[in-house]
């Protein structure tokens, strides 16, 4: 409130001296670089950054390059309370804001961060694994944005913009190595008019990282192998190399068409193709182990260690389980292929009064896998995966400009979407073999994930007065979707719970012996009001009232058992309603302040945690999420050579009514009526108060969530910065730049074990640059996360950590980049 005030108080002095626009600050809303006003969409229309009554955080084309940002998880680590992780495996990765996510390892879990590329929405995690590059601007607008982007933004949206044509023929070219991770990266980019009508752009990257991330695993002898087949066939054969590497390449074409002053369309094609050492190999053990060593199923990893850092352990698959996997026609390699293709149409007809726009959007992402998930050498758990996702979607838009004090915004919007899961698991090959027919596989997995949603939003603007603004509007979304899920092939031996092919599921909606069918829909009305005020220009204080929801559906990664039921994959939709509050203007002459307070309450967070034992993930909805903080973020212009900034943000987000699943704990039968509960979880008892226990005699562990905070939810996040610029002869120019980013304590593991706790940490950046002063060439010298932080994205519950009787189970984790140095080169014409 105090921010509130500090902003607020110089606003209205200047607005009784000012005599009109002219005389206001000029600065404010501005990019200090070039002097140029930063202009957002956040509400589907060209506003000024300081006049959008919005929390939103935008990046320029040169704030991203400042640090050769390439992907969302670099993008993300630029402002506080936004991680991302690219799980790369299942589904993709997880986008948080504000410290609401969702784990990505569901197949049919939306993320409640919604991507726009170019204005073509998706909520799909498969985005966090994209490449980005050649981009004008990235906006995060914090919060729920139901009213303009629909489903699946609770928490907030990223909306990326690439660069396109240029009026004079132009190009550019810059490359960059990394010496720690040996990575090169070049990415180049032609524009200008093909035409008095038509414009173009084509820009490409490439990108071949030899890895941060070492392999320690040599060749060994298997202990998790049939002893009726060959010894050779099932021996482990070692790292497909020494470091964990990966290369990608990508481009973009875009055509832009202007016939008439009026019309204009713009046409983007995005294509991707990758190749890594597959899913597995993106996460690592953490621990703990109480000797250093990882284990599986009580077998020790004599290469592996249990701590964040840049080692692991994993092989190539074992020859007599590839061999036995159609797919891979006899290569063992551990490995990954994607393939991504996106494509945007925007078309805008400015009738005077009115302006009409349409947006028509495909995407498709493919990743092929096939990589050991247990992180040890041994790939106790082998996994071919065959992940595919498409969607088509229309936008069509209507805006008016009356001259009069009411305007309206209103669109409809339609997508249709499909998931797709093949999925080959060897589990165990010891106990996975079949001798009767040669079969060395758990389980084949078959299923797929249809939705299909309908939306249309209207929104009222009433210009009170010249500085008053109230805005009222709805959106209502209708959504449905199919599941299908069946094993081909499930082994009948110790592992039958997964022989399924004569299973008659009750709850099915397809009595077709073997399948597990279900049906969603849901219908959603989220409403949005906002009062604003503008005392001057380029200044905003604001109240709003906010809504949003996340779709419900399935998750349909979990292999499905002879006892699976259709509510163990199906979950209901999450909402969240409440207000914000905030104010941003320029305080003092060159010092803009934007501030937010912001109180929210979600219902029904959608969560998933993966049964190690069990070898299923346990999907539901928590009761509550009760969320309370602020955000504030400054600039200042300090000279026409130094601009600083800073940005503070409190997030206090806590379950309510929840209990949930523990962390893997290992508890012999023989005591779980004496042995006691880890640390955080309790037993479930029965109606007299006795200790539940299953089937087979264990124990039941449980966790009441009430009072902590979700998955990724640090309290405090920080960051300051400074960018100097200044001569270095006639002709040259040269730049310094540092920052420094902080993050509070926070669980990266949804079951909050305790080895997934992530400490609070410090980042620092910095670059030293010098080239021509009109901006024609520059060398730099560019360093990321300087402190060497190996922090944790996230973290799950690990295959076989299990194994040491009473002692928390092993986590695996996504781990972030380690310190960072390159050199960087760029050349425009």
């Amino acid at each position: 409130m105090l921010a509130l005030a500090a902003i607020a108080s110089p606003a209205l002095a200047q607005a009784e001296t000012s005599d009109g626009p002219e005389n206001a600050a000029g600065a404010s809303g501005q990019d200090p670089a070039d002097g140029s006003e930063i202009i957002v969409t956040a509400r589907l229309r060209s506003e000024g950054l300081l006049e959008v009554p919005v929390a939103v955080s935008a990046l320029s084309a040169e704030d991203i390059n400042r640090y050769n940002a390439g992907d969302l998880t670099k993008i993300g680590e630029m402002t506080p309370t936004v991680i991302i992780s690219n799980y790369r495996t299942i589904g993709g990765g997880s986008l948080s804001i504000r410290g609401i996510s969702s784990p990505p390892t569901q197949v049919g879990y939306e993320q409640p961060v919604s991507v726009a590329l170019d204005g073509v929405q998706t909520s799909s995690g498969r985005v966090a694994t994209l490449g980005f590059f050649d981009l004008q601007q990235v906006e995060i607008l914090k919060g729920p944005q139901a009213l303009f982007f629909g489903k699946n933004s609770p928490a907030g949206v990223i909306s990326v913009t690439s660069a396109g044509p240029t009026t004079d023929l132009s190009a550019g070219l810059r490359a960059a190595y990394e010496f720690v991770g040996d990575e090169v990266t070049t990415e180049g980019f032609v524009a200008g008019p093909l035409s008095e009508t038509l414009g173009g752009r084509i820009a490409v990257k490439y990108r071949d990282m030899k890895g941060w991330l070492y392999n320690n695993a040599q060749p060994a002898a298997n202990p998790f192998f049939p002893a009726a087949l060959p010894a050779a066939e099932g021996r482990l054969p070692g790292p497909p190399d020494d470091r964990v590497g990966d290369y990608e390449v990508m481009g973009r074409a875009t055509l832009e068409f202007r016939p008439t002053g009026n019309f204009t369309a713009t046409a983007k094609a995005f294509a991707l193709h990758g190749i890594d050492q597959g899913g597995g190999s993106y996460s690592q053990n953490i621990g703990p182990c109480s000797d250093g060593r990882p284990r599986s199923f009580a077998v020790p990893d004599p290469f592996g260690d249990c701590r964040a850092d840049n080692q692991t352990s994993f092989s190539n698959i074992v020859p007599a389980i590839a061999n036995r996997i159609p797919q891979l026609d006899g290569d063992n390699r551990s490995r990954g292929r994607q393939r991504a293709f996106t494509t945007s149409l925007n078309m805008k007809l400015d009738l005077g009064a009115i302006s009409l726009t349409s947006i028509t959007g495909t995407l498709y992402n493919r990743y092929r896998s096939i990589s050991g998930l247990t992180h040890t050498v041994d790939n106790a758990l082998t996994t071919f995966e065959d992940t595919r996702y498409r969607s088509f979607s229309q936008e069509i838009r209507a805006q008016s400009d009356f001259d009069g004090p009411i305007n309206f915004q209103a669109g409809v919007y339609f997508q249709d979407s499909k998931d797709q899961l093949y999925n080959h698991t060897n589990f165990r090959a010891d106990i996975s073999y079949n001798p009767a027919t040669d079969q060395l596989v758990t389980y084949v997995k078959e299923a797929n994930l249809k939705g299909r949603a309908y939306s249309a939003f209207g929104q009222l603007l009433w210009d009170i007065t010249d500085e008053l603004e109230l805005s009222a509007g709805a959106r209502w979304t209708s959504e449905r979707k199919t599941t299908f899920n069946r094993n081909i092939y499930g082994v009948n031996t110790a592992l039958g719970r997964f022989d399924t092919l004569n299973t008659v599921y009750a709850s099915s909606i397809d009595k077709t012996p073997g399948v597990l069918a279900g049906r969603f829909k849901d219908e959603n009305i989220s409403p949005e009001v906002t009062l604003s005020y503008h005392p001057v220009p380029n200044s905003t204080i604001y109240v709003a009232y906010k809504t949003g929801f996340k779709s419900g559906g399935f998750g349909i990664t979990s292999p499905i058992q002879t006892s699976t039921t259709l509510s163990d994959i199906d979950f209901t939709s999450e909402t969240v309603k409440g207000f914000e509050m905030g104010a941003k203007g320029e305080v003092i002459d060159r010092l803009t302040l934007q501030a937010t307070a912001f109180a929210f309450d979600f219902k029904d967070l959608q969560v998933t945690t993966y049964d190690a034992a069990a070898i299923r993930f346990q999907i539901n909805n928590a009761g509550k999420v009760r969320q309370r903080g602020f955000e504030i973020e400054a600039d200042l212009e300090a000279s026409s050579s130094l601009r600083l900034r800073s940005a503070l943000a409190y997030v206090h987000n806590r379950f309510r009514d929840y209990t949930g699943q523990c962390y893997g704990y290992s508890i012999p039968v023989s005591q779980a009526l004496t042995a006691s509960a880890p640390p955080g979880c309790s037993f479930v008892l029965n109606p007299d108060g006795s200790r539940a226990r299953t089937a087979a005699g264990g124990a039941i562990l449980q966790q009441v969530f009430d009072g902590r905070a979700p998955a990724r939810s640090p309290d405090w996040a920080a960051n300051a910065g400074f960018d100097y610029t200044g001569a270095a002869g006639d002709d040259l120019a040269f730049t310094v730049t540092g920052d420094a980013i902080y993050s509070g304590s926070y669980f990266a593991g949804d079951t909050l074990a305790p080895a997934s706790r992530q400490d609070a940490f410090w980042r620092l950046n910095a670059s030293v640059g010098i080239g021509a002063s009109d901006g024609g060439w520059k060398v730099s010298l560019i360093g990321r996360n300087l402190t060497n932080e190996y922090y944790l994205l996230f973290a799950g519950d690990r295959t076989g950590g299990t194994s040491v009787p009473l002692t928390q189970g092993e986590q695996r984790a996504v781990v972030a980049r380690g310190r960072e140095v390159a050199v960087q080169a760029q050349v425009r014409f």
